[in-house]
């Protein structure tokens, strides 16, 4: 199985991992779930001390969390405002025994950053200003809202404490506060690398 084998340092495709959801979101994940490439990648990022809480803004049905949980020993946990979304990834971390993962189905704005140590972001609230981005119809995305849940979350990181980590995927650089440094970008600058320095 997928997670067996990224657990055991083996290459694992997309279309191989993505055999764990169930048929009917597979479709979604092209455009909205990150590779299994780029999870390993900022995984390692994120997880640069042990038992480290990472906090994927967004998790859809959990991917990237899967992927980090099964490749280190950080905690990853995904919060997302999709029900359905979050049981599938609920039931994905049971079945495949990850204890070092868990997902909460919330709204961004009852999230308190406090508890966590790093941040993934692969642009959550761009269905609220692109409709072609919407997955399903079952929440009303409106456009004054992608400028509230961007404003807390650029509040919340702010926050944070020097030598917080946060990789961003297609997410605009704006959203990141300028307390945080560049330390890298990759994929045609569309993968970003951050560090709190001040």
């Amino acid at each position: 199985m997928a997670i067996d084998k990224l657990r055991a340092n083996i290459s694992v495709s997309d279309e191989e991992f993505d055999s764990i959801f169930p048929e009917e979101v597979r479709e979604f994940s092209n455009r909205h779930y990150t590779s299994v490439y780029i999870s390993q990648r900022a995984a390692a990022f994120l997880a640069v001390k042990e038992n480290v809480q990472i906090l994927d803004i967004g998790s859809g049905t959990g991917k990237f969390c899967l992927v980090g949980a099964a490749c280190t020993n950080a905690h990853f946990t995904g919060v997302e405002y999709r029900k359905y979304q979050n049981q599938i990834a609920q039931m994905c971390a049971d079945r495949f025994a990850l204890a070092n993962v868990s997902f909460v189905y919330s709204n961004i704005l009852d999230v308190d950053f406090e508890q966590f140590d790093a941040f993934y972001i692969f642009n959550p609230f761009l269905e609220n200003i692109d409709r072609s981005a919407q997955m399903d119809q079952l929440i009303d995305s409106k456009n004054s809202d992608y400028e509230v849940f961007r404003q807390y979350v650029h509040d919340q990181l702010e926050k944070k404490n020097v030598g917080t980590r946060i990789v961003s995927y297609y997410t605009a650089s704006g959203q990141i506060p300028d307390s945080y440094e560049l330390k890298k970008s990759s994929f045609g600058s569309t993968l970003h690398f951050w560090e709190k320095a001040k």
